[in-house]
């Protein structure tokens, strides 16, 4: 043999083929054929991922957009109040604090005021007294009453302690009726009336205060004013009443001074 049995190449010396490395004189096996691929089997296609819809792209796109624009208000706008907020809770309202009732401050004062003109028997045969307190005695038939035209002159009334003034007013004269043996007489008309007083406060407030010729009482209300003293300056008197009844005197029947003292 001197070509190799498998690969048809010369042998040389040796026992196996140089080409294939076949051993000399051994027979070739029988080539297996190759398995036949089954006649109905068809390739397999090659697999892909499942694509979403359109319309679920859509769907996150839209979400994804939303919460970036709730990102960026949140931080646009998060350190800022809202509109009339403090940043913090909301107080309960405080309701106002009714103003009380004004009350008559004028019991317990101290009255400095001009010299009072002496006392005198009346018609009725009463004596009478004009000291200064006639002026908040409340009795409309009293009075204080000094003599002469007291324009110029000031009544100081000096409270317990101070008190917020809402209210003042007079009678601005001598409102007494006294019967004689020809009728009644009437002491308002024949003694000077005070028709003009200011009322001067602690604070330097002074108010006008213009009176009619009514033997009554003028109240005038004022804005609310702190004061521990009131002064009556007296502005302006009538002329005395016509003889032989008339009297020179300046007469104030009633005071009042209400409020409240500070508490």
């Amino acid at each position: 043999m001197t070509t190799c049995a498998r690969c048809g190449h010369e042998l040389g010396i040796g026992r196996y083929c140089l080409n294939c490395g076949h051993p000399v004189g051994e027979p070739v096996a029988e080539a297996e054929a190759p398995a036949a691929a089954p006649e109905d089997a068809v390739p397999a296609a090659p697999t892909t991922a499942a694509r979403p819809p359109a319309w679920s792209l859509w769907a996150v796109g839209v979400v994804l957009v939303l919460l970036l624009l709730a990102v960026l208000a949140s931080c646009l706008g998060g350190d800022e109040d809202e509109p009339g907020s403090s940043g913090t809770e909301a107080d309960t309202p405080v309701q106002p604090e009714q103003p009380r009732r004004p009350v008559d401050l004028t019991s317990d004062v101290r009255i400095d005021a001009p010299p009072a003109a002496p006392p005198t028997t009346d018609l009725d045969g009463q004596r009478v007294a004009y000291g200064p307190r006639r002026m908040i005695d409340d009795a409309p038939g009293t009075a204080w009453r000094t003599a002469g035209d007291a324009t110029g002159q000031t009544i100081t009334f000096t409270l317990p302690g101070p008190s917020t003034i809402r209210r003042v007013g007079l009678v601005n004269g001598y409102a007494k009726q006294v019967p004689s043996s020809t009728g009644v007489v009437d002491w308002y008309p024949n003694n000077r009336r005070v028709t003009a007083v200011e009322w001067v406060f602690d604070n330097g407030t002074t108010i006008r205060h213009v009176l009619a010729e009514v033997p009554r009482l003028q109240r005038l209300t004022i804005e609310p004013v702190t004061s521990a003293t009131v002064q009556l300056r007296i502005v302006e008197v009538t002329s005395p009443g016509a003889p032989p009844l008339g009297r020179d005197f300046t007469a104030i029947g009633d005071v009042v001074i209400a409020g409240n003292p500070v508490a």
